[in-house]
């Protein structure tokens, strides 16, 4: 499974994700690490949670329009990437439902363009398994995947309007983490995080700046935990 998670912040877009799959074989699923982050072009970013035979189809299809998207994520593009893309989930469902005689368990991808439009303003495009497609930059976050709930309301409760780059690359870390922890399967290491800035420039965290992010989250939890310890001894001495 996969959980993927983007926030828009003032000055860019943080993406990440888990690096966990499972593949399914005769004699069950095998778990594996695996990249759920990657760069189109220059200037695009693409993630999916879901099948990851439709989500490698799904890139390849989104790579044969990388030049166009070098431009910007114009309506033109991404509803031509949508109409390719169409038939390929459809068929991979109608298939499942005909060969299992059920719906649930079916094939699907839930995939997220991130990057600049003409105007070089900042956007994330989702397109559902059922192939509806938004802009949710004016939301500011998404997630996707196993743990998306829970995933999302920390994305949310965590995020502020004026979060930057650096205050959203770690807000992003930690609900991974804390999602990772609290599900506890279906979604693990290692967490992968980039980031697109305002001027295009697409950037992959490295193993140096993910140490960072851990020891920042490690501090944070630390704080949190000294406040509400406090807290409580506060009001067990009210109560006395």
């Amino acid at each position: 499974m996969t959980l993927i998670c983007a926030i828009k912040c003032n000055n860019g877009i943080v993406l990440g994700s888990d690096g966990q799959a499972a593949v399914n074989t005769t004699g069950g699923a095998i778990r594996h690490q695996i990249q759920k982050i990657h760069q189109i072009g220059d200037k695009t970013v693409f993630l999916a949670s879901g099948t990851i035979g439709l989500i490698q189809k799904s890139m390849e299809i989104i790579k044969r329009n990388s030049k166009e998207l070098d431009t910007g994520l114009n309506t033109n593009t991404l509803e031509k990437i949508k109409k390719e893309i169409f038939p390929l989930l459809k068929s991979a469902r109608d298939t499942y439902i005909q060969y299992n005689n059920k719906t649930e368990g079916a094939p699907a991808a839930d995939l997220l363009l991130c990057g600049l439009d003409k105007n070089k303003e900042l956007k994330i495009w989702h397109m559902g398994a059922d192939t509806h497609d938004e802009f949710i930059d004016v939301v500011g976050c998404y997630c996707s995947g196993n743990g998306e709930t829970f995933g999302y309301s920390l994305l949310k409760s965590l995020m502020q309007s004026s979060s930057n780059v650096t205050s959203g690359k770690l807000i992003v870390y930690r609900t991974l983490r804390d999602t990772i922890n609290a599900l506890a399967a279906g979604v693990g290491e290692p967490i992968d995080i980039w980031f697109i800035q305002d001027t295009g420039l697409v950037h992959k965290l490295s193993n140096g700046e993910m140490d960072g992010l851990s020891t920042a989250y490690k501090k944070w939890k630390e704080l949190e935990a000294n406040f509400l310890s406090g807290n409580l001894e506060k009001f067990k001495n009210k109560k006395k």
